[in-house]
């Protein structure tokens, strides 16, 4: 069976993705191979492609999650049914057309909901869910930090925290102050405000987690400085080291110096430190995993949220998708149709 992919052969940047047909062979005996319907695109995907990401270096094809159609079953049998829309995590490989993907990595996906907004919850989703619900355990009346609020994974983590009755605080440019508006967000200009400050105003005296994207000091500054005592920080991210799709050994050498921290500091206020990724989470506690994509995807077919879809590409302009990541020009996630 042929099967399209866009493959970086080489690291470097956007225009190193580039089509190649493959022969797939049967899928292997736990395994399933589907027709993707759509692909999300991940700033992890951006960080593979620029040979950053530790268990995935060029050459690789790139792609986070997909949902799909099956249409083939290993030998070991499967719970899924040939044609049935299944989605799932699978770290690389899903830009492409089809694929072979281990079936344990999947779940049903509604029929009734589009491909791309359910594309734009499988990752983006249950990291949201997860750090929420499982990690951070925030509850009703409380107050959260959100970084990156009208992003992918930041205006879904305000979808989850409404549907809670958790009050959040999103931080984001001031151009997408609406985004978070929308989604029952109290936004923060980053650029002209300082948010930890403000968060501890709006909040009362600190918020319960503060979720960053970023790292390094702006983790250690801004968002340890938002908690309340028994507050926890949620690191999920580095993305002052690759900002914009490049190195940047500075912002490194400031990961490292500021990733330390003071338990006894910390303990003083009853407060900590956690962090989220999400193979862990998918490998290691495969039944929480699976319920948890399983939540989110029915909440779109719901009508519960409506997850940001920034744009919607054919899957040969991934390079296009990527260059639109690195420049921040798109709000939301960016989707590849085959």
């Amino acid at each position: 069976m042929e099967a399209l992919e866009m493959h970086v052969s080489k690291a470097g940047d956007a225009g190193v993705l580039q089509p190649r047909q493959v022969i797939l062979p049967p899928p292997g005996p736990s395994q399933v191979r589907v027709k993707i319907e759509a692909a999300g695109v991940a700033y992890a995907d951006i960080v593979m492609r620029r040979g950053l990401y530790s268990s995935a270096k060029p050459p690789v094809t790139p792609g986070y999650d997909f949902v799909g159609r099956v249409e083939a079953v290993g030998a070991e049998g499967s719970a899924f049914q040939i044609g049935q829309r299944v989605a799932g995590v699978t770290v690389s490989g899903s830009y492409a057309d089809r694929r072979n993907v281990e079936a344990r990595w999947l779940v049903p996906a509604p029929e009734e909901a589009d491909a791309a907004a359910l594309a734009a919850v499988v990752l983006n989703g249950v990291t949201a869910w997860q750090m929420l619900h499982r990690v951070a355990q925030a509850g009703a009346d409380e107050w959260i930090l959100v970084h990156g609020a009208a992003g992918g994974v930041g205006s879904l983590l305000l979808d989850f925290a409404r549907l809670a009755g958790i009050k959040a605080i999103g931080a984001a440019s001031r151009g997408k102050h609406d985004t978070v508006q929308s989604r029952g967000g109290v936004a923060l200009d980053y650029q002209a405000e300082d948010v930890a400050a403000r968060a501890r105003a709006i909040s009362g005296g600190g918020v319960v987690a503060a979720f960053d994207h970023i790292g390094g000091r702006h983790f250690r500054k801004v968002s340890l400085l938002a908690l309340k005592p028994t507050g926890v920080g949620v690191l999920y991210g580095g993305y002052d080291a690759t900002r914009g799709g490049k190195v940047h050994p500075l912002a490194i050498a400031d990961m490292m110096l500021n990733s330390r921290f003071s338990a006894f500091a910390l303990f003083g206020k009853s407060q900590s430190v956690a962090t989220y990724a999400i193979p862990a989470w998918r490998d290691l506690r495969a039944q929480i995993y699976r319920d948890d994509l399983a939540t989110v995807l029915k909440l779109v077919a719901e009508g519960a949220i409506s997850p940001l879809v920034g744009e919607v590409l054919p899957l040969r302009d991934a390079a296009k998708a990527h260059r639109a990541m690195e420049s921040r020009s798109v709000s939301g996630k960016i989707v590849l149709i085959p």
